[in-house]
Order: structure tokens, then sequence, then C-alpha cells
């Protein structure tokens, strides 16, 4: 079949089915993704590497973002979206707290759903470690989202900002995300909802975890997921 074409590219059309898989696989079922921010703190750190499923969510056309087989995301799931930092596409990645529907309203560090406040218990002063070595005494909690159970930061010190989106009512195929660090997160409280078209998938564990102010891996990370 190859004889008499260059060596070049007969290795090219060898390789082009593993290729191939390779790229269907990235673009249907799983891909990694790096954190960026301090945002997901205490349940993601900067350097951590986590595995996104995108299958569970519903399959999605390449590039148009529409899913093309059943599948949605639930209230506490930790979601990638397509978006906008400063300008510049990058990855989103915050955890769902409003569905389509849904009245959200956040005053007073407290997460409302649907008049319903998001109970906040285990409440402590710890230390948030920076990644420039410095430390910052914050309130550390657990937050009820009912089916989930996760960590928060909130700030010792600081109130609520003036959130331009703090009281909405989620519109159909949107949904309200928000970072566990609260008080350093840019989100649905700053720029609005995020479209179902957007979501990539969810985030399932923590693939590889680096410490880069240290450069030293966090190997018990490695396989969780808060």
């Amino acid at each position: 079949l190859f004889r008499g074409k260059p060596k070049l590219v007969r290795i090219s059309q060898n390789l082009f089915p593993i290729l191939l898989v390779i790229l269907l696989v990235r673009a249907f079922t799983f891909e990694a993704f790096r954190i960026p921010s301090a945002s997901m703190k205490p349940s993601l750190l900067e350097g951590d590497v986590v595995v996104v499923d995108k299958y569970s969510l519903g399959l999605r056309m390449p590039l148009l973002g529409y899913r093309i087989t059943a599948g949605k995301p639930k209230r506490g799931d930790i979601a990638v979206f397509r978006g906008e930092i400063e300008g510049e596409k990058s990855g989103i990645i915050k955890r769902i707290v409003g569905l389509p529907g849904d009245h959200i309203k956040y005053v007073n560090r407290t997460l409302y759903i649907n008049g319903i406040p998001a109970a906040q218990y285990d409440l402590s002063v710890d230390l948030d470690n920076h990644g420039n070595g410095n430390q910052e005494k914050i309130i550390r909690a657990t937050e009820d989202l009912g089916a989930v159970k996760h960590g928060i930061y909130m700030s010792l010190h600081g109130g609520d900002d003036q959130y331009k989106f703090a009281d909405l009512i989620v519109p159909a195929n949107s949904y309200f995300v928000l970072g566990d660090n609260r008080n350093n997160s840019l989100d649905s409280r700053y720029w609005g909802v995020l479209a179902d078209k957007e979501l990539v998938g969810k985030a399932r564990l923590i693939a590889f975890s680096l410490d880069w102010s240290n450069k030293h891996i966090r190997w018990r990370r490695i396989g969780k997921l808060h």
C-alpha cells in the first residue's frame, strides 16, 4: 500500500488514526485543566490539575458547544466553562449553585437559594497560605447545598462588595456559579450567569498537584476532589 511513497508520508499515514483517536477522546470524554487561581480554595489549590469529565454532562458538538446527548449538571458540581478573563479566552472553573429557574441571592456572606439560606457550620479562623509566601487569617466554614457539603473561605475583615448580580432569577439554559473562596473570586456575582452552551464538563479528580512557591508535588492531593 505504501510502496513508492516517501518515508515521512508513510509515518504520517500511520500516525493519523492514533492522533484522530486522541483528538476525539479529548473532544468528547476527558480533558485536563490546570487551576490558575485561588478562587476555589479550599476545594482546589493553585497548581492542581483536575480531570474534567465531559461525557456525564452530555456530549457537546465541537466548536458549537451544543449538547447532543442527555446530561445536566447538578447543584454543587464543580464545573469548567468557556469564558474570558481580562479580555482573553480562558477556562473558568467554579461551583454551580444556581440552576435554571432558581432565585439566587447573596448577601451578608450568605447564599440564599429560593429564599432558603445555605447553612454554614464548623466555622473557625484559619490561615490561608498565598503563593507569594504570605499568610492571611480567614474564616473557614462548611456550606450545605443539600446533596453537596463543601468548604468555603470568607474574609475575616471585609463584608460583601457591591455585587452587580447579587439577586436574580437564573434564566433558562444558564447557571449561577460561585468560587469557594468567596472574597477572592470573580464569579456570577460580578458578571452574571453562564450559558449552558459554554459548559465544558465536571471536575472529577485531582490528577496532579504542584506547589509552585515551594516547588514540590502535593502527593496527598492526587486522586482526590473535595
